[in-house]
């Protein structure tokens, strides 16, 4: 058969469009295979990301047990506590005397109190003891005294002596002291009174009442 000019024409513009439609697809596959593509590498690198954030944590997490762990002392041979002097110093509020474990105390065996059993705890915010390092001064007072006379005797105590003061009665942590008598008190209804020095250069006070028996 013979072409006339116009099928011939024809013909051509169909190959053409033909050609056209199968880059179109082929473009249109390359496409979505290089989107899948960066699909897939940013889903790698959002968990990259997340794996270096995880690791970057666990490096400064280390770092502080670190310094913890260089700060840290261990009680004597016991190994019953360990703590950090920097932590310690920032959770101490308060200095309290136990007034149920403090009074006179009768050694001898013979009629009246021969010292004072002195027996407290630095507590942080919430009441709980907490064994601070430091040095200790602690003085008994007679409150019916003239004012010049009430002194009765003054104790120090260096940071070897504080620490091994450190015990555990009835259950309750604390430090606690024996106080034998500078000056007999002539009276039953006395005064003490009890200064922490810390390692750090804090000082924290406390007072109160203490009853002994003469007889």
């Amino acid at each position: 058969m013979r072409l006339t000019p116009r099928r011939l024409i024809f013909g051509q513009v169909a190959v053409m469009a033909a050609g056209l439609l199968s880059v179109g697809c082929a473009s249109r596959g390359n496409i979505d295979v290089l989107e899948a593509q960066m699909r897939r590498q940013e889903d790698e690198l959002r968990s990259l990301h997340a794996q270096v954030e995880q690791t970057k944590a666990e490096l400064v997490a280390a770092r502080r047990l670190n310094e913890s762990l260089q700060q840290r002392l261990v009680q004597h041979a016991s190994h019953e506590e360990t703590f950090d002097l920097n932590e310690l110093h920032f959770r101490v509020k308060t200095l309290t005397i136990n007034p149920l474990l403090t009074g006179g105390f009768d050694r001898d065996g013979k009629p009246g109190d021969d010292q004072i059993t002195l027996v407290f705890t630095p507590n942080d915010n919430q009441e709980k003891p907490v064994r601070l390092p430091g040095t200790v001064e602690v003085e008994l007072r007679d409150p019916a005294q003239p004012t010049e006379q009430q002194s009765l005797g003054k104790w120090t105590f260096d940071a070897k002596q504080t620490a091994a003061a450190w015990q555990s009665i009835l259950g309750i942590s604390a430090f606690r002291f024996e106080l034998p008598w500078q000056t007999p008190p002539q009276a039953e209804d006395l005064e003490m009174q009890v200064r922490f020095h810390s390692s750090h250069g804090d000082q924290f006070e406390a007072k109160g009442p203490v009853k002994i028996s003469l007889r």
